[in-house]
């Protein structure tokens, strides 16, 4: 099975308070009977070869971050075959306190999050208690995906630390939950009645008008640190872009409702909703070029990792509170100048719990440690 090796980071003191993890301990969860594992405040590298059961372990303490995995939207398959239940228990450091934060999940019992015991009646209002930011090979989807991969980056993010927009964007996704299924019965009946889809219409405008305005304001505060990461990271003068894509300009009740009269003729035609915050997209470029389009394999590895780089570095300044950091893979296939810069900003622009898996044990140990840092391998 995979080593982990700890790494103990000299860190900076600094107002910034580091979340950690300081005992992990899993029950029938993927590849694991059960796994027993403590870890340490600084850079923690688990390796050993592929299918051992490394990202299992970073997708454990991503469900008690997000109260959801990264590999499947559904807990069923994170449930070790032919077992009745799965649990993840941890002991957590958090604000100069211990606390006890587990997840458990049972078919046709449903998932809870537990919080010193005692479970949690919404999950909604745990996100930004264990804030984390994962980096996984998989990223990459977010510049070769549709729309809604990175309208979720967006929506994942703003939520860890802004309760408000949350409870909004709940809000939006229910009335355009309600209001597309009439829309969809209507058609089937052949019929629209703009009366009854009116109050569904009017929620999805007051929710969006502010999803809108906080996505817009959250980009203007974000450029600055991805701009300045990806600098660090990338040798050549290219200059990256990120664009907010979308049909609104003025964001006033008066253009939705507008936006909302042009468009209901294909509304009651293909029966679902046609405008809105959930068609918004993020359009990204390097040197004016769609990187979707143009971007290399390198670039756009390198856009997603100073993209997240700079999720924790905002995430943190919006908190108060070092976000975990889970590096998946990362690795394989980066130049030695873009290892270095990467290297250089987890040692200085860290200072919280830090989890890398890789393939190669050498790798990980030069990557990350130097000669003034003390190594221990368990």
């Amino acid at each position: 099975e995979f080593r982990l090796i700890l790494l103990q980071i000299r860190r900076l003191c600094c107002a910034i308070h580091p979340v950690q993890i300081q005992h992990l301990s899993l029950i029938h969860f993927r590849n694991y009977a059960s796994l027993e594992i403590a870890f340490g405040p600084g850079i923690n590298c688990l390796t050993g070869n592929n299918g051992e059961g490394k990202t299992n372990v970073l997708e454990a303490i991503h469900f008690l971050g997000m109260t959801r995995g990264f590999q499947t939207q559904n807990e069923k398959f994170a449930l070790k075959e032919n077992e009745p239940y799965f649990m993840i228990q941890s002991q957590v450091f958090r604000a100069n306190q211990n606390v006890s934060l587990d997840c458990n999940y049972g078919p046709g019992k449903g998932k809870k999050i537990l919080l010193n015991k005692q479970p949690l009646e919404k999950m909604s209002k745990h996100l930004g208690f264990l804030p984390l930011v994962t980096i996984l090979p998989s990223d990459t989807e977010l510049i070769e995906g549709g729309g809604g991969v990175r309208r979720r980056f967006l929506d994942s993010f703003i939520s860890q630390y802004d309760g408000a927009y949350l409870a909004q964007l709940i809000r939006y996704e229910r009335a355009l939950q309600q209001r597309n299924a009439l829309l969809q019965r209507m058609k089937e009946e052949n019929r629209f009645s703009a009366t009854e889809i009116e109050p569904w219409t009017n929620e999805i405008i007051a929710a969006g008008i502010f999803i809108h305005q906080t996505r817009e304001k959250f980009l203007e505060l974000f450029l600055p640190f991805f701009r300045e990461r990806f600098s660090k990271i990338v040798s050549e003068k290219e200059l990256p872009a990120i664009e907010y894509e979308s049909e609104f300009q003025e964001n006033s009740t008066a253009e939705w409702r507008a936006r909302f009269e042009e468009k209901k003729d294909s509304e009651r035609i293909l029966g679902r909703t046609r405008t809105g915050t959930h068609r918004e997209d993020l359009f990204f470029s390097i040197g004016g070029q769609a990187l979707k389009n143009y971007g290399s394999q390198g670039q756009r590895k390198t856009f997603v990792i100073a993209l997240k780089l700079a999720e924790y570095a905002m995430l943190m300044q919006n908190t108060g509170h070092a976000p975990i950091l889970l590096l998946d893979d990362i690795f394989d296939k980066l130049d030695v100048h873009r290892l270095r810069a990467i290297t250089q900003i987890l040692e200085t622009e860290t200072p919280g719990q830090v989890f890398v898996t890789d393939t190669q044990p050498e790798r990980c140990k030069e990557i990350c440690t130097d000669g003034s840092r003390n190594t221990s391998v368990n």
